[in-house]
């Protein structure tokens, strides 16, 4: 039991960094440019912080052949999908005084791109893992490093397709690494530990002298498309790098329970809810006027208490009178027939 309890922290205390990065990261995003330093360390985030949460997102998705597969990914992510983008779309009209964002469903909102590709990449995860690794990987790198040649308007926006196909490895990636008994514990000694923290701070470094340049940054967002070969190969090697610092992170993170390691619990909780109080912060008066080094420790702050206040038990609280509310309002057997329906239109 004591083993199974430090196996949980470790993952639950690399969520809970992991989801501190999105939530800094999206706090520093208005401000990158003006800063030398902030603009790297943005950069720096984007390398790891997503592809380590997608594969993680994918290591605990290795149960899809128990029963109720389908109906989960309907009730825990395609219906808090369309939740967040219809109370996102009326959100936005408020704070920005705009009625221009129209209520679509297939355009997703800022961050909820995620969830829209998490649905995707699970119902495509059945086909995939009947593949050996080998085969499985190759396909999903080739669908990520091809995307890029689909100049279509609009692509990057209609379904988050574009980011769907590139950050797919990494789900796929964590699939696999969960066929396999504790794929990080030889990372965990302090030879692996020094290593991949000399890892991290030569890619914080060659992020600086790198990727000032915004136009080859894109990459990082798995939005653009390639404007000539070259980009392809960039591309190519953005994977391999953002694979290695991936593990090099991962071999960083703590194995015991620590405060804060139940917030990782809830991170997804936090990447839905995070977006309100940024959104609306960024459009007061005091936010548009912040530029300066000292205001950047003032927002590393705000990000740190906007994580503890949308990680915190009161959101279990809320999530709980929300179920009640949504099982007395949808028919007793709607979901399970529509779950029924939705696996039958898959291999």
């Amino acid at each position: 039991m004591t083993i199974m309890n430090t196996r949980n922290a470790y993952f639950d205390n690399a969520k809970f960094i992991l989801i501190f990065l999105v939530v800094f990261g999206h706090t520093i995003s208005p401000y990158r440019t003006s800063n030398d330093q902030v603009l790297s360390l943005y950069h720096f985030i984007f390398i790891f912080h997503m592809p380590v949460f997608i594969l993680l997102a994918g290591y605990f998705s290795k149960n899809f052949r128990k029963k109720g597969y389908y109906k989960k990914i309907l009730t825990k992510v395609l219906v808090p999908y369309l939740i967040f983008q219809t109370i996102y779309t009326f959100y936005y009209n408020a704070i920005y005084d705009d009625q221009s964002f129209d209520l679509q469903y297939f355009v997703p909102r800022w961050a909820m791109w995620f969830l829209l590709s998490l649905m995707f990449w699970k119902l495509m995860l059945p086909l995939f893992a009947r593949w050996p690794m080998w085969l499985g990987m190759s396909i999903s790198l080739g669908l990520g490093l091809g995307v890029g040649y689909i100049n279509l308007e609009g692509l990057e926006k209609v379904l988050s397709i574009s980011r769907m196909l590139v950050f797919f490895p990494f789900f796929l990636l964590g699939y696999y690494l969960s066929q396999k008994e504790n794929p990080f514990k030889k990372l965990l000694n302090p030879k692996g530990r020094i290593t991949s923290a000399a890892v991290l701070l030569l890619t914080l470094i060659g992020s600086y002298y790198f990727l000032q340049d915004t136009v080859y940054t894109d990459m990082l967002y798995g939005t653009n498309t390639y404007d000539d070969h070259r980009e392809f190969f960039i591309r190519a090697g953005q994977y391999a790098i953002s694979i290695l610092v991936s593990f090099a992170f991962m071999a960083l993170i703590p194995s015991k329970p620590l405060l804060f390691t139940d917030i990782g619990q809830r991170s997804l909780y936090v990447y839905l809810l995070h977006g309100f109080i940024l959104k609306w912060f960024f459009t007061t008066d005091y936010a548009k006027g912040l530029h300066t080094s000292w205001d950047f420790i003032l927002l590393t702050i705000i990000a740190v208490l906007v994580t503890l206040l949308t990680g915190s038990k009161l959101v279990d609280y809320g999530l709980i009178a929300f179920k009640l509310f949504m099982k007395f309002m949808i028919p007793k057997n709607s979901l399970a027939k529509l779950s029924m329906a939705f696996k039958r239109t898959l291999p």
